[in-house]
């Protein structure tokens, strides 16, 4: 084949895909569904990289899912939250959240760059995690209700998490115990 049959091919099947699938995935994805339970709902046979790839690239086009925060971290004061228990934690974050929104709230996510710090979430949370392609670097996620409880317990067990509050211009950090 040349390079404009491949190309045809290739839209063509990018085409065929999007209507078969792809607003599907993208509603349910948009509804809170993750990958695996997307997966279970259509009617489609498509592999779950497929799906998950999909699922990504629309966190990403709508700004849940970023490479890089909107603003330099220079611009963000860091605010050190005492270790404490979940709750305490879980509602300082939830008052923050409260005061920027949600989209000026994130989270960063090392799960492109590091192992192990799934295994301290519910099946359910790491669920939504393993649903999403995760560049090898952190990238940020928009602190919604569901990453805001996965935060909280990776936060109380790891150092490698930190809140991004844009409007308040704050990241808030919990420092491990020694």
């Amino acid at each position: 084949m040349n390079e404009k049959q491949t190309y045809f091919q290739d839209a063509l099947s990018d085409f065929t895909y999007d209507a078969a699938c792809g607003r599907a995935i993208r509603h349910l994805a948009d509804t809170g569904f993750t990958t695996a339970q997307i997966m279970q709902r259509l009617d489609y046979p498509t592999p779950f990289a497929k799906v998950r790839h999909t699922a990504t690239r629309y966190f990403m086009e709508t700004g849940i899912l970023l490479d890089e925060l909107p603003v330099s971290c220079a611009c963000l004061s860091t605010v050190f939250f005492p270790a404490a228990d979940e709750t305490q934690l879980y509602h300082a974050l939830s008052a923050h959240l409260q005061e920027n929104g949600e989209t000026h709230s994130f989270i960063s996510c090392p799960f492109g760059t590091t192992t192990g710090l799934l295994s301290i979430l519910t099946a359910r949370e790491r669920e939504y995690i393993d649903g999403i392609e995760w560049m090898p670097k952190t990238m940020y996620h928009r602190l919604n209700r569901r990453m805001l409880e996965i935060g909280v317990q990776l936060a109380i067990h790891t150092d490698m998490i930190r809140f991004y509050f844009i409007k308040s211009r704050k990241v808030i950090a919990v420092p491990q115990k020694a």
